[in-house]
């Protein structure tokens, strides 16, 4: 078996892709990934359910029929055959080829053209791994895989074995975007295409030969743990997450981890004209969208922005508007699939008429911009929070941001905001109203966008995934040079 002796041809596996499919901040990290190492010359396929984007006719970008099917049957637990049948469609982006797998029959695609993106996704996961192996069967082999949370992980782990099978030993990394514990039995990976075999697993002094299913339940069945134990390299997006990681999988795997940054295009150019004596003018537009609540003018405007889900804690930012009487907050929400949540949410502004608003219609880039622009800071009391590109983005406008102190947040914000304690309610809103009322000064604006231009642009992001990518290669080495 031998490795790659240099990375140019990658394919990098998801569920979302900015642009294409979106969901949180995943998307918008696969896409700099992949459009970065395009600008170095390297050839980027990204591979993805369509997420039955491709039966949408106004869904804003071009697809191509691909000339590849990938038909066959799975064998249930009850013993019967169940037959699928996939295609794909592609587009470019920036130099970047994405190849969209979508159903060819009635029942492969009842399930994985499904619009929402994480509706099946255990299932989808399954049948991407089938399209991913059979692509590569027919276009060829890359020089390394990238797969990006667990929804990719099998997908990723049957290409890393096609290649064993064919004497190549096949670079894997598996970047952590947001930690999850999905598990199922040793059938769910027979069911996505896996073939039980003794193969090289890295344990620390070198690799071993052992089975997959023993992988398996050796991870319980957490698909990601058994990511973890498969990959070459696991990566994740910041090294106080990365921290979390280790300390939930075990420290064992300090030497086979790397940490990659993400970025923003974010440029406070794009802002020129607007003023911060604009504020009011701009809240009244985005409230014209369609707002639960109302801000009155007066005082300070605080933005929160995000998924309406419990990990992102807007509900302690509104909470937190009781103890700061010069507050006012504006929320761009986006419905995550958490309705409770949502309605929760929507009540605490409801009950703070004058203070706070919810917008969740489509903002237009322009003034959700010049929001970010405007605020006195923006408000991120996550629950857990890996990075936080929202945070970057507004300080890349010169925002500064208040943050939990959790995950990634601490290093992201580092001395250009302030940080409170984890749902400390009255914790934040005093802190608002420091800002508010300019007892506490933040740095100024071109200082905080002088801080993102020197470490969060997408330059760094690729100099730190490069550095992965040959650790993986490295990794890969090792295990090509295992006598069983």
């Amino acid at each position: 078996m031998y490795a790659p002796e240099k990375i140019r041809r990658v394919y990098i596996l998801t569920f979302e892709f900015a642009g294409l499919v979106k969901v949180g901040g995943l998307a918008e990290a696969v896409r700099q990934y992949a459009v970065g190492l395009a600008k170095r010359g390297y050839d980027v396929t990204v591979l993805m359910p369509s997420h039955g984007r491709h039966l949408d006719p106004n869904r804003g970008f071009d697809l191509f029929p691909l000339d590849f099917r990938a038909c066959g049957e799975r064998w249930g637990v009850d013993g019967k055959a169940y037959p699928y049948c996939l295609g794909a469609e592609i587009t470019w982006v920036q130099g970047v080829k994405i190849v969209m797998f979508k159903g060819l029959d009635y029942a492969t695609g009842h399930v994985f053209d499904r619009w929402g993106v994480y509706e099946y996704a255990e299932e989808k996961s399954a049948l991407l791994a089938r399209a991913a192996v059979a692509f590569a069967e027919r276009f060829g082999l890359p020089d390394l895989v990238h797969v990006n949370d667990w929804p990719t992980v099998l997908a990723g782990v049957a290409l890393k074995d096609l290649g064993e099978r064919r004497g190549v030993a096949l670079p894997l990394l598996y970047t952590i975007h947001l930690s999850w514990d999905y598990a199922f039995p040793w059938h769910y990976a027979e069911w996505a295409g896996l073939v039980n075999r003794p193969h090289p697993v890295w344990r620390v002094c070198c690799h071993r030969y052992e089975y997959y299913d023993a992988v398996w339940n050796e991870a319980w069945g957490n698909v990601e743990k058994f990511g973890v134990l498969e990959a070459d390299v696991i990566s994740t997006v910041s090294y106080g997450y990365l921290e979390e990681l280790l300390n939930k999988h075990g420290q064992w795997l300090r030497d086979k981890s790397c940490v990659v940054y993400n970025s923003t295009d974010w440029s406070i150019d794009e802002v020129a004209g607007v003023s911060e004596g604009d504020v009011w003018k701009l809240v009244k537009e985005a409230e014209g969208l369609g707002a639960v609540g109302h801000v009155e003018p007066g005082g300070a405007l605080f933005l929160a922005v995000g998924r309406l889900s419990w990990q992102k804690g807007i509900d302690l930012a509104v909470k937190a508007l009781d103890f700061s009487s010069s507050a006012r907050l504006l929320i761009l929400g986006m419905p995550a699939g958490e309705p409770g949540y949502e309605e929760y949410v929507k009540r605490l502004v409801a009950e703070r008429w004058g203070k706070a608003a919810l917008v969740t219609s489509r903002v237009p880039p322009r003034l959700y911009k010049a929001l970010h622009y405007v605020a006195k800071a923006l408000v991120m009391p996550s629950r857990w929070e890996p990075f936080g590109i929202s945070a970057i983005e507004a300080m890349a406008l010169g925002t500064p941001v208040v943050a939990a102190r959790v995950g990634g947040l601490p290093e992201v914000v580092d001395g250009y905001g302030v940080l409170v304690e984890p749902e400390d309610v009255e914790g934040l809103g005093r802190v608002l109203e420091a800002l508010a009322t300019g007892v506490y000064k933040t740095p100024p604006r071109h200082e905080i966008v002088k801080y993102v231009d020197s470490r969060f642009r997408l330059v760094h992001t690729v100099d730190m995934l490069e550095k992965c990518y040959e650790r993986a290669r490295t990794f890969a080495y090792y295990r090509a040079v295992t006598v069983r």
